[in-house]
């Protein structure tokens, strides 16, 4: 009768013990996401295209070629079960206008596959634009990450040279766009298509200086050349989010033409 009771106490135990953990559902939040910020541009003396991924311009939040495109990078995630990524979006005026009851909505659910990387092709023009994510692993434990900011310019319109014009002459091709709105300066930044190399850049340009000549090195025949033309506004310093202060860097990219030297 003893070893019948004690027996039964045995399985009680165990079967009070059993439970989400026994099955072996993590309980564990992801480490938190880092967002990168604004690390600069290129041509700061930085080439950011300088990565083993040439298409990938790795210099934080930031305006991306062509459009109305803002990215957002983060720092890859430590945690091996991260299953989707929520992006959240939301501008300084929405955060103002409902300060009590904020409450962002998500503007994308992405499937998480090692990317650190969300190209924004909805964000709109001259808003200061706030950015953050939660990652989610296969168990539904969540994680908030930090807060990046930017606000997008409209991109410079080129005019000239035509995309995929051929020259023989690279001191006779004359750079030349459209001016943009609240922007400060410009910079004309010409790369080696191949691999992203920076061959010469033209900065700062004012806002008078929409025409350029060429006067960079040589190029080697045979070279495909791309160009584009980032235009930059005022910085906006000790813009306050939920007690948090932000320095919120302006700017847009044109889209890239290709030029070829014969």
């Amino acid at each position: 009768m003893k070893k019948f009771i004690f027996l039964f106490v045995v399985i009680i135990f165990i079967l009070s013990c059993s439970g989400k953990e026994s099955l072996g559902i993590d309980k564990t939040p992801p480490e938190k996401p880092e967002l990168i910020p604004h690390l600069g541009d290129t041509g700061d003396g930085v080439n950011y295209y300088d990565t083993p991924d040439i298409e990938l311009e790795n210099n934080g939040i930031d305006a991306t070629p062509g459009g109305n495109r803002i990215q957002i990078q983060w720092e890859h995630l430590m945690d091996s079960d991260i299953d989707i990524i929520e992006i959240y979006r939301f501008s300084e005026q929405e955060y103002i206008a409902d300060t009590l009851n904020f409450a962002p909505d998500t503007i994308s659910i992405v499937d998480y596959s090692e990317q650190n990387l969300y190209d924004d092709v909805t964000a709109l023009t001259n808003l200061k634009l706030f950015y953050f994510i939660n990652a989610i692993d296969v168990d539904g434990n969540s994680t908030y990450s930090d807060t990046v900011c930017y606000r997008l310019l409209d991109n410079p319109i080129l005019t000239l040279p035509a995309d995929n014009l051929t020259t023989s002459n690279m001191s006779e091709i004359i750079f030349e766009w459209n001016e943009v709105i609240d922007a400060l300066q410009y910079r004309l930044l010409v790369f080696n298509k191949e691999d992203r190399t920076l061959i010469w850049q033209k900065t700062p340009l004012d806002l008078e200086d929409l025409s350029v000549l060429y006067s960079g090195t040589d190029i080697v025949p045979g070279t495909t050349i791309l160009w584009r033309v980032d235009a930059f506004g005022l910085t906006a310093n000790d813009v306050v989010i939920e007690e948090n202060s932000y320095s919120v860097s302006t700017g847009s990219e044109s889209e890239e033409r290709i030029l070829i030297v014969e």
